[in-house]
């Protein structure tokens, strides 16, 4: 088995080395040499976190795969769910290979696993038809960067990608008009952060946070603060804020049983309950309208809709009025590749007057629109706004065992 040794590492520095595994990753191989029929191929597959220079030892995957027709001058394998899988790992806390958030209102939130990754060698067996003899060449692949992100069906051919842009779900529409809520600070902006060195590229810095300063003229108040929060296109954390109202339900699913007596002669029918609730299932709902959008921001919803993961962001009117050192906002803690981050012990600087201070951050499932019906200034006039329905995740009532 061949060995994937540091030196064989490459510079990620090009978009075409960033790649999307919720949609097909093609691996297709020729021949080498002119003439040659392939025959065979064995791809080697790792995928890691953490630092791109991290020793490696075996492959994660071992992908071997014949030439399907004689007349196939090819051999094709897609690869994307192999990487997936270290994407959408089990909930865990310590586990950094999956996209996790954790929102700050003092600073940029704090995030990991947005991605990782992989590289192959391959083992390439071809036919020279003169003589019939087997020859055996090795494929060292570039290393490459992947997210949960997507491409659409325009991006298939070469030349018609959208890059590493995100929303264009339209090939026509703008880039999407946003506003923000005045009350929440710290807007934030994810970017992938090509050209680093093998030796100081990781995991966490390949994605590029920056804050995002909205222009006064897209800042609004909001009755209902919310900031919805979800993986995007390019399987980074993006944001909408909605300005409609909130509607919070709660649905129960109970089962009682029958209560059994030794002695049922001497029960008090008046005060004996004879059954009683087994368990209690309380799943809350949160029906929001997004207010009022431009056109642009149909984007976002329908990549909000498309979304893997998505969190609510519910804001409880509270504001800093003072700077305040110290101070501890939860005891919930993130890990980012080898790195514990926490917002305890944050200091509050004079930036922060003025903005929200407290929070709960939500895990939610978005459980509508079956259908999306794409909203227009000519269809719509200026009446364009969605309503969205969240699930939380867990049940209101503590169940985690």
């Amino acid at each position: 088995m061949p060995n994937l040794t540091n030196d064989l590492k490459t510079i990620i520095d090009t978009p075409d080395k960033i790649q999307f595994c919720n949609s097909p990753i093609h691996i297709r191989q020729t021949a080498l040499n002119v003439g040659n029929l392939i025959k065979k191929v064995t791809h080697y597959l790792w995928i890691w976190n953490t630092d791109q220079s991290k020793t490696l030892g075996d492959a994660n995957q071992i992908i071997a795969k014949e030439i399907v027709s004689r007349a196939d001058d090819y051999i094709t394998v897609n690869i994307a769910d192999l990487i997936k899988a270290w994407l959408v790992s089990p909930e865990n806390a310590r586990n950094t290979n999956q996209p996790q958030f954790a929102w700050n209102p003092y600073t940029l939130a704090a995030q990991t696993g947005q991605g990782v990754f992989y590289q192959l060698i391959s083992e390439v067996l071809e036919e020279e038809p003169t003589t019939n003899a087997i020859v055996q060449n090795t494929v060292v692949s570039p290393t490459y960067f992947a997210t949960l992100g997507y491409r659409w069906n325009y991006e298939q051919n070469t030349g018609s990608t959208n890059g590493l842009n995100p929303n264009k779900s339209d090939i026509f529409k703008s880039t999407p008009y946003r506003y923000y809520n005045q009350s929440i600070d710290n807007y934030f902006e994810n970017t992938f952060n090509l050209g680093q060195s093998v030796e100081t590229c990781t995991s966490g810095n390949m994605i590029l946070q920056s804050k995002i300063i909205p222009l006064s003229r897209q800042t609004f108040c909001a009755l209902d603060s919310y900031l919805i929060v979800f993986l995007n296109k390019l399987g980074l954390w993006d944001y909408f804020t909605p300005f409609g109202k909130t509607i919070i339900s709660n649905k129960t699913e109970t089962s009682s049983s029958n209560r059994m007596f030794r002695d049922p002669s001497t029960i008090n029918n008046s005060q004996v309950h004879s059954s009683l609730r087994d368990t209690i299932n309380v799943s809350q709902t949160y029906t929001i309208n997004t207010g009022h959008i431009d056109e642009s921001a149909t984007q976002l919803i329908e990549e909000l809709v498309y979304s893997p993961k998505v969190y609510l962001i519910r804001f409880s009117g509270e504001k800093v009025t003072s700077t305040i050192t110290g101070i501890t906002v939860d005891n919930t803690y993130i890990t980012v590749d080898n790195t514990n981050i926490t917002v305890d012990n944050d200091t509050v600087t004079s930036e922060s007057v003025g903005y929200f201070s407290t929070f709960q951050q939500i895990p939610v499932l978005l459980t509508n629109p079956d259908e999306l019906i794409n909203l227009t200034r000519l269809n719509n006039k200026v009446n364009i706004e969605y309503t969205l329905k969240f699930d939380e995740t867990n049940n209101k009532i503590l169940d985690i065992k």
